[in-house]
């Protein structure tokens, strides 16, 4: 009998980059981000950045001491307890979830908006069936392939947004180069850690590799490699491209870049022209595309992870043929995304829905990171021949700092409906996954 594949280090760096979604991240969350941060956007997305390095440094130890399928489960289960690991991988699973729902509805808008230019209309539930038929497809070819093909549409939207923010910069804006959106000039530090609150959702899913990394030929080196280089790959991306729009629109016209709903396009017909802009809603397309397939792949394997070990029915474990891909995992999660669409989407058009998806989401995944970073304190402590004072205790505590406000802000003030619902969703996902822990005996 041939022995399943295993994933090479680019493929599984692809996934994260994939789930990740940076250029998705750039089409949506600099708005936000200068309506709180005013022209010091790239400064946000560094801060940001800096705090989740140091949540990866807290995945990537704990990766190199306990093996396993399951992420954050496996790694909690040793830290912290098999519940609380449990817990972790349950939290994890929505998130990755309500990624793929999201990413799959925000891909149709942009898929009709990219159409419309060869004056294509077609119904947008169209192109969401055809998305979720095409990416059930692709994830049945393996996870090799489909990681591969996630990464290659990732790796062209982002060349198409790096070229524009490159000429951007080199033409000098709307009025020349400036440092100013490295400073807090004109920018309160309340409103740069809002700012911070929307860099730090462009990160989100850059542990996504995690999942896969047991399928890697070398486990430990492609878990570094793809978490940290995800986040030092993302940093810089978003640095540079953030830059581009503040001095695209010109650090004097911010309130014009906040209140815009497609940036991108506005700046690719400014500085270059209508064509540029026809690239740019393709590769948002592709882009959010590639996180659709990373997430559906990611939350296939969590719940594999979790079926393997006695949580969920063993049907989830099944794989296909040689391809180590848990088939009736990806069928599960395929259908979740049709249904919730048919229930919710198409009530609330896709871009709300992606906006609603994502936060809950993230609610999930902010949880999960805080949790990650207590268990390598406690785990490091316990063993403390490995124990490094940078690595295991000042880094997680920082990045725990790093994430409190964003928890915080989604919950205080109340937002307003829906948003005000997703952390009592999570709240009962927990307690879910609390029943279902206590009903499975734990040796």
């Amino acid at each position: 009998m041939k022995e399943e594949k295993k994933l090479s280090l680019l493929e599984v760096f692809g996934l994260s980059i994939a789930v990740v979604a940076p250029t998705g991240a750039m089409a949506f969350n600099t708005a936000g981000t200068a309506t709180a941060a005013g022209s010091a956007i790239p400064l946000a997305f560094i801060l940001g950045g800096l705090g989740i390095f140091f949540v990866g440094i807290s995945f990537v130890e704990l990766a190199h001491h306990i093996p396993g399928e399951g992420s954050a489960y496996a790694y909690n289960s040793k830290a912290l307890g098999e519940r609380i690991g449990f817990l972790s991988g349950w939290a994890l699973t929505l998130t990755y979830i309500s990624f793929t729902v999201g990413c799959v509805s925000i891909f149709s808008n942009f898929a009709d908006v990219f159409l419309k230019h060869f004056d294509i209309d077609l119904p947008i539930p169209f192109y969401i069936v055809i998305a979720l038929v095409a990416g059930w497809w692709l994830s049945h070819k393996g996870i090799e392939f489909s990681t591969r093909f996630a990464l290659v549409l990732e790796l062209i939207s982002v060349a198409a947004l790096a070229i524009l923010a490159l000429i951007i910069i080199f033409s000098g804006g709307d009025n020349g180069n400036s440092v100013k959106p490295f400073t807090l000039s004109g920018t309160p530090l309340s409103g740069l850690g809002t700012g911070m609150v929307f860099a730090l959702l462009s990160f989100a899913g850059f542990e996504g590799a995690a999942t896969v990394a047991p399928q890697a030929k070398k486990p430990k080196k492609a878990i570094t490699v793809a978490i940290l280089g995800t986040v030092i790959f993302a940093v810089i991306f978003y640095v540079v491209v953030s830059y581009a729009q503040v001095i695209g629109f010109g650090t004097s016209n911010i309130t014009k870049l906040a209140n815009s709903s497609a940036p991108l396009n506005y700046l690719a017909t400014r500085y270059v022209g209508n064509y540029m802009a026809v690239f740019i809603d393709f590769a948002s397309c592709t882009s959010f595309f590639a996180c659709y397939l990373g997430a559906m792949n990611a939350a296939a394997f969590m719940m594999k992870a979790l079926a393997d070990n006695g949580y969920l029915t063993s049907w989830f474990s099944v794989n296909k043929s040689l391809v180590a891909t848990p088939k009736h995992a990806l069928d599960t999660v395929s259908v979740v995304a049709l249904v919730a669409y048919i229930i919710f989407g198409l009530k609330v058009g896709p871009t709300n829905f992606y906006n609603y998806c994502g936060t809950l989401g993230t609610l999930s995944l902010l949880l999960v990171y805080v949790m990650v970073n207590i268990g390598a304190i406690k785990y490091f402590m316990q063993h403390r021949e490995f124990f490094s004072f940078w690595k295991h205790l000042f880094s997680p505590i920082m990045g725990t700092c790093v994430l409190i406000y964003p928890i915080y802000s989604n919950l205080w003030p109340i937002p307003s409906f829906p948003m005000n619902l997703f952390p009592y969703i999570v709240i009962i996902w927990i307690l879910i996954g609390i029943v279902i822990s206590y009903k499975r005996r734990i040796s």
